[in-house]
Formats: C-alpha cells, sequence, structure tokens
C-alpha cells in the first residue's frame, strides 16, 4: 500500500513543494530568469530533452521543473513542451521495453500473465484505456509496462499517450504560474478540477479491473 501511495502521489506532493519553495524565493525565480533571457530556443530544447530523459530514466521525476518553466518560459510554452517531453519520453521507453528489455528478461521471467491481463482489454476500449492510465498513474511505469506487452501497438500507444498527457501538462503549467502569480481562484480551480479528473478515471479503472 505504502508503495502505491509514493508511485501515484509522490510526484504531486514533491510538486507543492517546489510551489512553496518558489514563492518563498522570488529572488531565485528572477535570477534564473535573467539567466535564462534570450535563450528562448535553447531553453525549449533542454527542457523537452530533460522531460523525455526523465521518463526514460524511471524512477526519475520532473516535477520540481515544471513550476520554475512556467514562471520562466510562461504556462502555455511549458504545457506545450510537457506534451511534447513526456509523449517522446513515453515513446522511447516503450520501445525499449519492447524491443531491449523483453527480450532479455523473458530468458528469466515468463510475461504469459502480463500479456493475458492486456489481451483481456476489449479492443474498441484499449485506446480509451491507455489515455485513463496516462491520466492516473507515472508516465515512465506505464510506458514500460505497456511495451512488455505485445498486444499493443506503437502508434496506437503513441497517440493515446499524446492525447492522454495533455490535461495535467496544462494543469501542471498554469497551477504553477496561478501560484506563483498569486493568482488563488485559479490554482484551486485547477486544482479542483484536477482531482475530480484523476478520481473519475482512478474509478473508471478499477470498476473495469474488477469486471
Amino acid at each position: 500500500m505504502l508503495r502505491s501511495f509514493l508511485v501515484v502521489y509522490l510526484p504531486a506532493l514533491i510538486f507543492i513543494g517546489t510551489l512553496w519553495l518558489l514563492t518563498t524565493h522570488a529572488d531565485l525565480v528572477a535570477l534564473l530568469s535573467s539567466y535564462m533571457s534570450g535563450m528562448d530556443i535553447v531553453s525549449y530544447l533542454s527542457y523537452v530533452a530533460i522531460l523525455t530523459l526523465a521518463v526514460v530514466a524511471m524512477p526519475v521525476t520532473v516535477m520540481p521543473l515544471i513550476p520554475v518553466a512556467a514562471s520562466l518560459l510562461g504556462p502555455l510554452p511549458t504545457a506545450l513542451l510537457s506534451i511534447v517531453g513526456w509523449t517522446l519520453g513515453a515513446g522511447l521507453s516503450f520501445l525499449i521495453a519492447r524491443y531491449v528489455g523483453r527480450p532479455v528478461i523473458e530468458r528469466f521471467v515468463s510475461f504469459e500473465k502480463l500479456d493475458s491481463i492486456a489481451a483481456r482489454i476489449p479492443h474498441d476500449a484499449r485506446f480509451v484505456t491507455i489515455i485513463l492510465l496516462r491520466l492516473t498513474l507515472p508516465v515512465d511505469l506505464v510506458s514500460y509496462a505497456l511495451g512488455f506487452s505485445r498486444s499493443i501497438g506503437f502508434w496506437e500507444y503513441i497517440s493515446a499517450t499524446c492525447l492522454g498527457v495533455i490535461w495535467f501538462s496544462f494543469a501542471f503549467a498554469y497551477m504553477g504560474d496561478a501560484l506563483l502569480n498569486k493568482n488563488s481562484i485559479l490554482l484551486i480551480e485547477i486544482g479542483a478540477a484536477s482531482v475530480l479528473v484523476f478520481t473519475a478515471c482512478w474509478l473508471w479503472l478499477v470498476h473495469k479491473r474488477k469486471q
């Protein structure tokens, strides 16, 4: 139970802690902003690269970076770049798991149970299921798990992943910007909506698992 709590909630707690740190150390944000001024393209590429590598090198989390990026690059560019970075990282993780990890691990461990679980997901509901997994579990964990399964195609996976990371890419970027700008109303609205989205997706997955 503790492991499940850490997997699901630890990244969010780190994100909240980073927001608090930035709001109490405004001089740090100002210093970073002055240092990175005029480096838009480099900053964009660096942010995407960091997110991509963080997903591949699980369990590294980039949650502390998101509010920093929102304050330096703006919430909209941060959200869009987060979608790109997380999708690229998820794609690489999927390919590594399928074509490198599975052939090696399969010599020692059977994937029969994982394959049977994936095969039980109705074909017409699989796309939606991947989206909901993206909305409830860390990107890196889902990427490797689905990559080990042979029943899910890459393009189906990558398109569902891109859609699945959209909500929290925008939510985290705008929550970070709202807190740093002391916009408590926007912060509460996005936070409450995110909790509702997460809860609804989680309950749907639990319901489907019991069927």
